[in-house]
């Protein structure tokens, strides 16, 4: 009897322990925290990494992988293919590749690395990084030319609901500018790849109706930037179904535009910045606006002028870099430092203008973003020059004229420049390496301890995608149809 009770005991004991060791189990999976080593941006679960989740690697938007090779020998090629799409001036034609701005986003799951990219052939999709396998692709109605977010739902129970990619797209291949449906946003599981949700960027005045800026998560809040002109703050866990599909609750629209415009050009190619409080995104209106994330409301806005396309990433002493297309304005294109917690002309602290070049259908100015490392700034134009500045230390007794050419500025030291050929691609920096792409090639420099840079190899191919890296590989599109996995 006593041996009964003692194996009843252990029994109980046993099944208890196994139901504890399943909770926990199932706790730890959804229990999302901050990566203690490395980069602050990459966010950790149960057999889950999120190394570069979002454009530019973080919410900050200064991030951009680590261990970069010192060469560019092609370990893979993946063909991402091709599709029709409507042209800047409505043409059709056939697109390759990746666009503009097309970096790749890199997970590790269950000891695999793993990598998503939207492609112009229409599809999102997910590839095996040791090999650029494919494991699945996701239809869209159009083109895919930025970036996208993973958002990790710590609320949901459903794996496939778990990991998501929130990823924008072209309005939709034959679809109307004035169609009254217009889903060019979505959400799709990293698990399976099947559709979550979508949503209706709804018609405005702007000429646009895409989403080509990267969305970023905020206290399960969906803040993304819409080339209607608005900025979108949508419920990541909230969703209504309309007909087959399910679309996000929206929470507000906040403007990206004033009286003040150019009047079809309200196009936000930006993707938002965090910065204290705030959010940051530029816009083809001619504004950098700050919108304060809990109520909604404009805190900072500044006027330049021009078409604004790139995003802003944050300084190591907490400004933005904020890059300016040769477009409605009478002066140069470039690159302004902006410090936000000042007001009107007091918050530029510098202007550097990139010459006046054309090409295609751009007169000059910066189509992409820069990128920082401590003092460092490295953002390339389409003069088709690379250049890399010293962003605190600004050059004595030297001065630039404003875009609009109201205004002198100082200008920051330039330390280096190559020439590259025209670009609209995003430059990156990684420890002391650069990787530069553009319409002639890709490009790996070393910044050598004189600050300048020294060429270490090159790749023959046209790019407009910002590359990523991780783990002395390089990722990166581009516009002859493949994905390239480069390295030593």
């Amino acid at each position: 009897m006593k041996l009964f009770h003692l194996l009843f005991v252990q029994l109980v004991f046993f099944f208890a322990l196994q139901s504890c060791n399943h909770a926990n189990k199932e706790k730890s999976e959804i229990n999302v925290q901050s990566d203690k080593k490395g980069d602050s941006s990459r966010i950790v679960a149960d057999s889950f990494t999120v190394i570069i989740g979002t454009y530019l690697g973080n919410k900050t938007r200064n991030y951009y992988g680590a261990n970069a090779p010192e060469k560019l020998n092609v370990i893979w090629k993946h063909y991402l293919g091709s599709g029709r799409s409507e042209g800047k001036h409505g043409e059709d034609k056939q697109w390759f590749g990746s666009g503009w701005t097309g970096q790749v986003l890199i997970t590790e799951e269950y000891g695999k690395l793993c990598l998503y990219i939207g492609a112009l052939d229409h599809h999102l999709k997910k590839l095996n990084a040791e090999f650029g396998e494919m494991i699945w692709q996701f239809k869209f109605d159009d083109g895919i030319k930025g970036t996208g977010s993973v958002y990790v739902n710590t609320k949901t129970k459903k794996a496939e609901e778990k990991y998501s990619i929130i990823q924008g797209s072209k309005r939709g291949y034959g679809l109307s500018l004035n169609a009254p449906e217009c889903y060019s946003l979505r959400s799709v599981s990293m698990l399976n790849g099947k559709e979550l949700w979508r949503y209706n960027v709804r018609k405005t005045s702007s000429a646009s109706r895409d989403v080509d800026g990267t969305a970023i998560i905020v206290n399960d809040t969906i803040i993304a930037p819409l080339e209607n002109g608005y900025l979108g703050f949508l419920d990541a866990n909230i969703t209504n179904s309309i007909g087959k599909f399910n679309t996000p609750l929206e929470i507000d629209l906040v403007p990206l535009f004033t009286g003040k415009d150019h009047r079809r050009n309200l196009i936000a190619e930006g993707s938002p910045t965090v910065l204290g409080y705030n959010v940051y995104n530029t816009c083809g209106s001619g504004w950098l606006f700050g919108v304060d994330v809990s109520s909604k409301e404009h805190v900072f806005k500044y006027y330049v002028g021009a078409d604004l396309n790139g995003t802003s990433p944050v300084t190591s002493d907490s400004c933005l870099l904020v890059t300016v297309e040769r477009e409605y304005i009478p002066g140069s294109g470039g690159i302004y430092k902006i410090d936000p917690r000042k007001e009107s002309e007091d918050c530029v602290l510098w202007f550097f203008p990139t010459g006046s070049k054309s090409y295609a259908d751009w007169n000059g100015g910066i189509i992409g973003s820069a990128s920082v490392k401590d003092n460092l700034c490295v953002f390339t134009g389409i003069d088709g020059y690379l250049y890399l500045v010293d962003h605190t230390k600004n050059e004595p007794n030297s001065s630039s004229s404003s875009p609009d050419l109201k205004y002198q500025h100082p200008k920051p030291v330039l330390l280096d420049r190559k020439y590259i050929g025209p670009t609209i691609s995003t430059p990156i920096v990684v420890e002391d390496k650069v990787i530069a792409c553009g319409y002639s090639g890709i490009y790996l420099y070393w910044v050598n301890s004189e600050d300048k840079l020294e060429l270490l190899d090159k790749l023959n191919t046209g790019v407009e995608s910002t590359p990523v890296v991780w783990d002395h590989r390089i990722y990166v599109g581009s516009r002859d149809g493949y994905l390239y996995c480069l390295g030593e």
